[in-house]
């Protein structure tokens, strides 16, 4: 039979990460189960204000007979409570066991948990009705995405390498020597990608907490991802690494909607006129997107940081898609976003003086006349417009790699150039 373990919310900032108790279970019950594929690390909506790091859940699918079901789930209920940090308030985990099939309404539920908010209400409803056995450890928040992660339809799939540390070195800087990373990445890229930032110099794939990760390597060649993972070299050593199949850089979390249909948490697709110039504060750059539904305020924050440059170009009237995250700022819900697209431009005008009509010389603005600076012609002030190249392509711009969320596809990877507008076609 079929049994399915679905594990969330066990992160804190001292340490423990859902991820590292997933692999630690997975090595563990493959000791005594078969398990049918790779562990899944599935991603769930990033504008949750309450989410763990990267909002991340781990389900993992074994074929065992009766008595072994009994073992594994003594076995992560046992591994949750005694390595989950309870101490810390926002570490509420949740353990779900589904036996059998992934019913049709269970992915359903998941690919809400994925674009909207869900409440453990209504986790707690769904597993009730499908006879899912659930788990709650304080709160127990973990619940939600314990119980989309077993549901997800994972159709499109990238994968995830996790290294992680001796737990002596928890909490120290990370010791992996930067050259071998840039070497590795030039070797594999595109089939594994956002190792490092080309324009920063700087390595991507170490994170910065107090977490057990020493490294994570991304990529859609299984092969590629481990090899890069055998040609980077570390100072400290490796206590073991896994490797995930998961739903990030695919994008699934964004959905088509109008713009007056948006909620908050939403993380959608929409298309709209720019209203008005941007404005800038405190180094994050707005401006407002409306269509026949309605508008809202639209934002490419400081981490972006290039990317705004290709936002300060949008002018009134051009129409664009753009892609990102609802939430509030400043009281204000905005669209945080994460990749845009024109669509169409309008004209960019800008006047200039005209040349000298007798020498062709350049003209100089005297009062209410021209001057031209090499003849000494005279003429009335009038400037001529002209239309000016806007410095936009037809393409999709997208933040930089640091500033990525989990789930957004970059556009190296196959079919990223063509992802948004396949959302707002379907």
């Amino acid at each position: 039979m079929l049994i399915h373990i679905g594990i969330d919310d066990t992160d804190s900032p001292d340490g423990m990460c859902t991820t590292y108790l997933g692999a630690l279970l997975y090595r563990e019950l493959s000791r005594i189960a078969e398990p049918v594929d790779l562990p899944r690390l599935i991603r769930l909506n990033p504008n949750i204000p309450y989410k763990t790091r990267g909002n991340g859940a781990v389900v993992m699918t074994f074929e065992a007979d009766e008595e072994v079901i009994s073992e594994i789930k003594d076995t992560v209920l046992f591994y949750v409570s005694q390595l989950a940090d309870f101490e810390h308030e926002n570490t509420n985990p949740g353990v779900v066991f589904l036996e059998g099939e992934v019913p049709d309404e269970l992915r359903e539920f998941s690919l809400k948990a994925l674009r909207e908010h869900v409440t453990i209400e209504e986790a707690e409803a769904v597993a009730r009705k499908i006879g899912a056995e659930y788990f709650k450890f304080k709160l127990g928040r973990g619940v939600i995405g314990s119980l989309a992660a077993i549901g997800y339809p994972l159709e499109k799939f990238t994968y995830e390498l996790l290294a992680y540390r001796e737990r002596e070195y928890w909490g120290i800087p990370r010791r992996v020597k930067e050259e071998s990373v840039f070497l590795a990445d030039r070797w594999a890229y595109p089939f594994s990608y956002d190792n490092v930032d080309p324009y920063k110099r700087s390595v991507l794939i170490t994170p910065h907490g107090k977490d057990p990760v020493l490294v994570g390597i991304r990529g859609i060649d299984k092969a590629k991802v481990l090899q890069v993972f055998e040609m980077v070299e570390f100072g400290e050593p490796v206590a073991f690494h896994q490797l995930y199949k998961t739903n990030q850089n695919t994008d699934d979390h964004l959905i088509p909607k109008k713009i007056g249909e948006l909620k908050l948490y939403d993380s959608a697709v929409v298309r709209g006129k720019v209203v008005g110039p941007y404005w800038e504060r405190g180094r994050h750059v707005f401006f407002e997107l409306e269509d026949d539904t309605g508008k809202i305020r639209v934002a490419a924050f400081e981490p972006t940081k290039k990317f705004r440059n290709w936002v300060r170009k949008l002018l009134p009237g051009d129409e664009i898609i753009a892609a990102g995250g609802v939430k509030e700022h400043e009281g204000i819900l905005t669209l945080n976003l994460e990749k845009f697209y024109p669509v169409k431009l309008v004209p960019k005008i800008e006047y200039r003086k005209p040349k000298c009509p007798k020498c062709g010389g350049t003209m100089k603005s005297k009062g209410d006349y021209l001057k031209c600076k090499r003849c000494g012609y005279r003429m009335p002030k009038k400037l001529i417009p002209v239309e000016v190249p806007r410095g936009l392509e037809k393409k999709i711009y997208e933040v930089p790699p640091d500033a990525r969320k989990h789930l957004s596809r970059p556009l190296v990877v196959p079919g990223g150039e063509d992802r948004i507008l396949e959302i707002l076609e379907s």
